[in-house]
């Protein structure tokens, strides 16, 4: 019983630390978002409301039209799903395996454009994000593929806002 009762132990030890470094990575996400949005003039309560932060987000990158574009293409999107009555963002990896897209083509065009549309306006946000706080194309790829690293880098360090840039 002495093997199981040391390893439970180590298990559990690891999940705790796991748990605690998991915990204190999203504070300090929490608060570079804050800061980001501090910096651009905007009220910092406004990065830990759901929806609402993407909207002041991309209103700082002066896309905040594209928001609504985003909502408007989701709804539509869900509207043609509901209409065949298949949805793939509820099936299992098997069942999409198994699933014949061909015979549901208004699901197919309403996946790949959800998903087209988000991929375009994130690398764009991404983009007009570094320009506004004084960065280029590198810092640009950073927050393309290391999102949460760039925003503390972003949040916390010395970069100034000027909404200005993006008009260069």
């Amino acid at each position: 019983m002495g093997p199981y009762i040391a390893a439970a132990a180590i298990a559990g030890g690891a999940m705790v630390l796991i748990s605690l470094f998991t915990l204190t990575w999203y504070i300090l996400q929490i608060i570079a978002n804050w800061k980001i949005f501090r910096k651009a003039g905007e009220p910092g309560w406004k990065s830990i409301i759901p929806l609402y932060n993407y909207y002041i987000a991309l209103k700082i990158v002066k896309m905040k039209n594209w928001f609504w574009w985003l909502i408007g293409i989701a709804v539509c999107a869900g509207i043609m799903i509901a209409v065949d009555g298949t949805n793939p963002f509820i099936m299992s990896e098997t069942e999409l395996e198994a699933y014949d897209w061909g015979s549901h083509p208004m699901v197919l065009f309403a996946t790949l454009m959800m998903f087209f549309v988000s991929l375009y306006t994130y690398i764009v946000s991404a983009h007009r994000t570094s320009k506004v706080f004084g960065h280029g194309f590198g810092f640009t790829l950073g927050l393309i593929f290391l999102q949460p690293i760039f925003l503390m880098i972003l949040g916390f360090g010395s970069s100034k806002y000027d909404k200005k840039r993006l008009s260069r």
